[in-house]
């Protein structure tokens, strides 16, 4: 039987020449998903060459008898789960939730291998004055409970 690890060292080999990075290999009884992405975004022939290439690295085992294969990149609104996708996202808006149950909404400033720098823009009203401040959270990732892009569509 081939393991979560055989397939994500496979995964690991295949795209290390290129600006690709594996976010997710989910492997549940009947279903292998994997989700990819790189710094421009994953294209369908990128999803195509690795669904191919695992095919053929799986198909030998009987493993594709017994388990449906789905390769693509993770949705607009998907949680992040590796360091590599949130430097793409520099500039954006998010919504963090730390692993001490707060949460948070900035734009993402910095992100490191350590951990990100979330800019909060904070509005209230004093004496019928409006105030804003602004304060700068650096959060670990292992402080970071979910992390999600707060999508935001305007139309004219």
């Amino acid at each position: 039987m081939i393991e979560k690890e055989q397939i994500r060292a496979e995964i690991e080999s295949f795209i290390k020449d290129t600006d690709q990075f594996l976010v997710e290999v989910k492997l549940s009884p009947n279903r292998l998903t994997v989700c990819i992405d790189k710094p421009s975004g994953v294209v369908l022939e990128d999803c195509t060459k690795l669904s191919r290439h695992l095919n053929e690295f799986l198909d030998p085992s009987g493993f594709l008898e017994t388990h449906e294969l789905e390769v693509g990149s993770p949705g607009m609104d998907s949680p992040m789960l590796v360091p590599q996708q949130y430097l793409r996202r520099i500039g954006r808006e998010m919504k963090v939730l730390t692993a001490d149950g707060s949460e948070l909404k900035g734009v993402l400033i910095e992100a490191t291998n350590d951990g990100i720098e979330l800019l909060e823009t904070i509005s209230k009203k004093e004496n019928k004055k409006k105030i804003i401040s602004e304060v700068l959270h650096k959060i670990s990732f292992s402080d970071i409970r979910e992390a999600k892009l707060i999508l935001n569509f305007k139309f004219k």
